[in-house]
């Protein structure tokens, strides 16, 4: 009994032990190697080593570097060139007209008499609607022509016109251009929420990304012990001590773990093609996807959200979100559709006033011109078919503002959901990969004892394993919803 006890103990230290913690220290920390912690986990993020590509520097690349997203900065910008293209319409003009005429003389029917006309002219709208203006005529004839003469050295003015009713303070150009700078926010807006579309995505093949190299880490492991273990079989078989049919078992259990370990190669070939989609350099050629040296473990570890921290990232999202601060900046654009519908209602009238001076031989010296334009519309319907149009679409903004509200409360409630419900499955994965290593141990030591047999041994190595890819799923699961947390709230 006690030689069998001393053999036992003998075989279990090459068999068991070895091949444990040759596994166990293969892994990355800080995935598996630990034991869990009944406490709450700390979800402080280890310092990277900055050769590698952390999600940080990840999202950063993509900022400055995908194009899908520099396609939608281009849309923003777009909105600048708008409103610079607005703002000319206060741009002041010059016009000028010289041309040669050749007109009947009116003192003396049926002779032809030569005329000239010159005429330069600078005006400025201003944004009150008031507009200045000052100019030049010659004209210097002796017969009247189509034009009013002027003395030999021209006439010299300057004059103002002021919308007294219609267009004072508010008017289609005023307008137009004021539309244009709030366009700006809105396509600011735009461009968030196509980033936070495309971060969602790619956090989420970035987790699967490293998800897969921790699989990948496990069937290597796996196939390793299997590869020690047959050699030394092979001793015990030599030595009498095993049947020869052991090493052919131990053989197809290497067969099956390469199959493993070549699906898990395939899982990261995979993931990597995926992350190749975002990583671009600067001169728009695609990036390199970084070595499997160059990947950092799965970090930070689960932690349970509170209801405090839920209900403060509704709060906050509902404060940040792009959605609302687009529909908010669009119903600015058409509170404006509306001031300009309202100010359509008013007649017409325009003031004006000019004083100059006609010069030069046949000159009269001073000239003063000055009246009232007025124009009424009789009827009304283009100004109230604006405000009419206004007024509703406001209140499809009032409607859409309180759908995206709920939709992004509704949003994270349901990240925060998946947040605690992976902790919780990640649990109850960590405790059962502890309860899988302990059944391991036992059933090798049972077969180092003699107890047991080589199927059930490389059974329970299996149930470890797979024990361990789930954890390392539910993990994944878990980072993957903490991003979308972050995105959501926009903390990212």
């Amino acid at each position: 009994m006690l030689l069998k006890l001393a053999l036992a103990v003998s075989v279990m230290v090459v068999t068991a032990v070895l091949p444990a913690n040759t596994q166990e220290q293969s892994l990355p920390a800080p995935i598996y190697l630990h034991e869990f912690s009944k406490e709450k986990p700390q979800s402080t993020i280890a310092p990277a080593n900055e050769s590698q590509l952390t999600l940080k520097g990840f999202i950063q690349s993509i900022d400055f570097n995908f194009p899908k997203l520099l396609s939608a900065d281009a849309e923003r910008r777009l909105a600048i060139a708008k409103l610079l293209e607005k703002s000319g319409a206060f741009d002041p003009t010059l016009t000028h007209i010289s041309e040669y005429l050749r007109v009947q003389d009116i003192f003396t029917p049926g002779e032809a008499k030569d005329a000239i006309h010159n005429e330069s002219r600078v005006d400025l709208l201003t944004r009150s609607g008031m507009k200045v203006f000052a100019g030049m005529r010659l004209n210097p004839n002796d017969t009247k022509t189509p034009f009013v003469p002027t003395g030999n050295s021209g006439e010299y003015y300057a004059g103002v016109s002021v919308p007294l009713l219609r267009g004072r303070a508010v008017n289609e150009k005023v307008i137009a251009e004021t539309q244009a700078r709030l366009t700006q926010p809105v396509a600011q807006q735009i461009y968030l929420a196509a980033r936070m579309e495309v971060l969602i995505k790619a956090a989420g093949v970035y987790w699967e990304w490293l998800g897969a190299k921790s699989r990948m880490i496990v069937s290597n492991n796996l196939l390793k012990i299997a590869e020690q273990r047959v050699n030394q079989i092979r001793e015990r078989v030599t030595g009498g001590d095993a049947a020869a049919l052991e090493v052919i078992e131990a053989e197809q259990e290497i067969e099956r773990r390469k199959a493993g370990l070549v699906k898990a190669q395939r899982d990261l070939q995979k993931h990597s093609i995926q992350m190749s989609v975002y990583l671009w350099r600067q001169n728009l050629t695609p990036d390199t996807v970084p070595v499997i040296d160059a990947m950092p473990d799965l970090n930070p570890l689960p932690e349970k959200i509170s209801d405090q921290t839920w209900m403060a990232a509704r709060k906050l999202a509902v404060q940040q979100r792009p959605e609302l601060k687009r529909i908010a900046a669009e119903r600015q654009i058409v509170l404006t559709e509306l001031q300009l519908a309202k100010n359509q209602l008013l007649p017409i009238m325009d003031a004006y006033a000019l004083q100059g001076a006609d010069t030069g031989k046949n000159g009269i010296g001073p000239v003063v011109r000055g009246g009232v334009n007025i124009s009424i519309p009789l009827r009304q319907r283009t100004a109230r078919g604006l405000i009419l149009a206004a007024e509703t679409k406001l209140q499809k903004l009032t409607f859409d503002e309180a759908a995206e509200r709920q939709r992004i409360s509704a949003e994270v409630d349901d990240v925060v959901s998946a947040l605690n419900t992976s902790f919780d499955k990640f649990t109850a994965l960590a405790a059962e990969v502890d309860k899988a290593k302990s059944v391991e141990s036992g059933e090798k030591l049972r077969f180092a004892a003699g107890d047991s047999t080589l199927f059930l041994v490389n059974q329970r190595e299996r149930a470890t394993a797979e024990a361990r890819i789930r954890l390392i799923d539910a993990h994944v699961e878990y980072l993957q919803a903490l991003a979308a947390f972050d995105i959501v709230t926009c903390k990212l």
